[in-house]
């Protein structure tokens, strides 16, 4: 998606308010340490850390995004530290992060890039730290018509022109994926109701999880 384009035109594209595992689950991260937003958008998920008082910091590729990011931390006076960049050249500003979040990233990354990812995130994270992630399943109302447009790369992986991915986890795969560290939260199923700028309400069939790393949680690629 044309993320820089979507994001200059529609002001909280994906709302205004944090995520549901973040806002219920945040208490759990350690202040002592800062958190990684990873794929940012417009920041409210940092937003909501920094005025809850946690240092963020704060990634995405879309200089709009992390333009708009920088912007209301600075006249806010937010601890967030905004940075245009992917996960795959991001070097981290610290020794390992107390929680991580990658909230609505899985789904629009290869399996390749999924794998580098989960494979930074344990070198990323420590005993004591959270993940908190969300991801689309093949039960969203998309998938069907994702398979039908878009041509197939992987499990459940399609791409289109190059340029747009869509992954979909099956049930109960997000363990898989995380199956060295302790479930705090699991859930899946249809989401809340929500909307994208004028678009019409819809709902996302969804994984929602929080995780605990409670040794290594080294990232084995299979």
């Amino acid at each position: 998606m044309a993320y820089d384009d979507i994001y200059s035109r529609v002001k909280d594209y994906f709302g205004s308010e944090p995520t549901g595992i973040v806002r219920e689950h945040y208490t759990r991260i350690d202040k002592k340490r800062p958190v990684l937003d990873i794929g940012t958008g417009q920041g409210r998920n940092a937003f909501f850390l920094a005025r809850k008082g946690y240092i963020v910091d704060a990634i995405d590729p879309s200089r709009v995004a992390i333009d708009t990011v920088a912007n209301i931390a600075e006249k806010e006076n937010l601890p967030i530290s905004a940075n245009q960049c992917g996960f795959e050249n991001f070097i981290p500003l610290t020794d390992f992060y107390s929680a991580i979040l990658l909230i609505g990233l899985i789904q629009i990354l290869s399996w390749t890039e999924i794998n580098i990812l989960l494979k930074n995130i344990s070198t990323w994270t420590s005993r004591g730290s959270l993940i908190f992630v969300t991801a689309f399943t093949v039960e969203d109302p998309s998938y069907e018509k994702t398979v039908a447009d878009f041509r197939k790369i992987g499990n459940n992986s399609f791409e289109k022109d190059k340029k747009q991915v869509h992954t979909y986890l099956e049930p109960g795969e997000i363990l898989t994926l995380f199956r060295n560290y302790k479930v705090v939260y699991h859930n899946e199923g249809l989401g809340a109701e929500h909307y994208h700028g004028d678009r019409p309400a819809h709902r996302h069939g969804m994984v929602e999880a929080v995780f605990l790393k409670t040794d290594k949680g080294e990232y084995i690629i299979e």
